[in-house]
């Protein structure tokens, strides 16, 4: 489902296909090349994981950018209108800035959760993944790509603290994760604290 921003449409006309460099108008060619730079991106930002590392708001907008600067003119730059999706409303346009400034001095003073790799801080870990990518949902700052980059973002922030990717795809088949997301929405981060947990795995050594 594509999003509804009431002005400066970016998807070519009746479809929902990004306005992209490539112009590229066929669905199964756009979506196949945006996994194949997703997959990229992991690796990218995985080989490039390091001690100094800080999961700031600048390293949040370089993984959108590095996911999509090949297709999209936007990758990596809030939006400057404001975007729905059904029934729910993301932070109007005017307020990103701002609330996104404040996400992000507040996992500032939680260390940017780099200190979770202790396997007895596994439910704390969860909690506070859920609540910063409930807070990033919300939030919604891109065009298009919120959830992949959000996920990639949550996913380096376990693998720095020893974990494996997140598994969602549970979640993600049978829709909890949609559901979690709604949720979000409403400022409950249950459902997705449960997703999350659940899909949290100490990598293997």
């Amino acid at each position: 489902m594509k999003y509804h921003p009431p002005s400066n449409h970016i998807y070519y006309e009746d479809s929902d296909i990004p306005i992209n460099k490539k112009e590229i108008k066929d669905a199964q060619v756009i979506h196949e090349l945006e996994r194949s730079l997703l997959l990229q991106s992991y690796e990218y930002f995985h080989t490039t994981l390091n001690e100094e590392i800080q999961f700031n708001e600048e390293y949040f907008k370089e993984i959108h950018r590095h996911l999509f600067s090949n297709l999209y003119d936007w990758a990596g730059v809030y939006r400057n209108v404001n975007i729905s999706k059904g029934d729910s409303m993301f932070c109007p346009s005017m307020y990103l800035d701002s609330f996104s400034k404040e996400i992000f001095e507040k996992l500032a003073g939680d260390n940017y959760l780099r200190d979770y790799e202790d396997i007895s801080k596994k439910i704390l870990f969860a909690k506070k993944l859920a609540f910063y990518t409930c807070e990033l949902l919300v939030l919604h700052p891109f065009n298009e790509g919120n959830g992949r980059s959000l996920r990639l973002f949550i996913d380096m922030i376990a693998t720095y603290n020893g974990y494996d990717y997140i598994d969602y795809d549970e979640s993600l088949n049978d829709e909890a994760y949609i559901l979690a997301s709604i949720e979000c929405m409403q400022t409950n981060c249950d459902l997705m604290e449960k997703i999350i947990f659940q899909g949290l795995q100490k990598a293997s050594s």
